[in-house]
């Protein structure tokens, strides 16, 4: 995508933000990710305006290590199947692998991969296809491509004694306004699990004797998108509102899972 197509889609986002409704106060649900949005949005349209005329545009992938012969990887434009993030040999490089586009770049930057080593980033920079390296200005986390094809959702209350037992109904309430994953009974069929709880997520869903047997404070809820076949955490965030708010802090993690989710898709 060219940063001049960024720059209008971003701007068709932020801007219902900024001349809607009211910002919210800091007490306001959804106040964070709103925050977020119009301060990252704000920072891609204005620090970009300089970049297009510069010639640069928006990458996604994976950013893995260079693996053995990776000149001849480069040179056949074929995406790395297995993303090797382990301890960089000296001199090695990292490139930025997209599987379902077939194409791998270098990445010239120096400590910035290294950073993001393992994750789907979105870069901004300019290409030199003599070289297949991309010249990195930015580069930032950006949610994994399961998650945006994802089509069906489970929803899944962990650790939710007493007044976190709000939680499920409150999701299933979100995800069903929102209407864009069908809510399934069985985590098996389900492309993504909407994991709540109120101990934070150890990355066991699949290997854990169930239920979570650590003891429960009904004061942060705890909401985590995994991988049902990987148990992976794709998306996490978190509410310290409560006992009292469990069903509102559920509702505005979906919220900002959603506006998250909808920024990504401008890129």
């Amino acid at each position: 995508m060219k940063v001049e197509e960024l720059i209008d889609q971003v701007y068709c986002l932020v801007m219902p933000l900024i001349q809607g409704d009211h910002v919210p106060c800091k007490s306001e649900p959804g106040f964070r990710m709103r925050q977020a949005i119009i301060g990252v949005a704000a920072c891609v349209l204005f620090g970009t305006l300089t970049l297009a005329a510069q010639g640069d545009h928006i990458f996604r992938g994976e950013v893995c290590l260079e693996p053995a012969g990776g000149a001849a990887i480069l040179e056949k434009s074929q995406a790395m199947e297995h993303c090797t993030v382990g301890h960089a040999r000296r001199g090695a490089h990292y490139v930025l692998s997209n599987l379902e586009k077939k194409t791998v770049y270098q990445l010239d930057a120096h400590k910035q991969p290294r950073d993001f080593a393992g994750n789907h980033v979105v870069v901004v920079g300019t290409l030199d296809k003599a070289g297949s390296t991309i010249h990195v200005f930015d580069m930032f986390r950006a949610l994994p491509p399961k998650v945006m094809r994802a089509k069906s959702a489970y929803i899944d209350c962990d650790a939710c004694p007493r007044d976190m037992a709000t939680a499920w109904l409150a999701a299933f309430e979100g995800l069903t306004d929102w209407g864009r994953f069908d809510i399934v009974p069985d985590p098996r069929k389900a492309d993504l699990i909407f994991l709540l709880s109120a101990n934070p997520y150890l990355g066991d869903y699949l290997t854990r004797d169930r239920p979570d047997k650590r003891p429960v404070r009904v004061d942060i809820t705890y909401m985590d998108v995994v991988d049902p076949r990987t148990g992976e955490s794709l998306w996490g965030g978190s509410r310290q509102w409560g006992a009292w708010f469990v069903g509102r802090a559920t509702k505005d993690l979906i919220l900002e899972f959603k506006q998250e989710l909808a920024l990504e898709e401008k890129f």
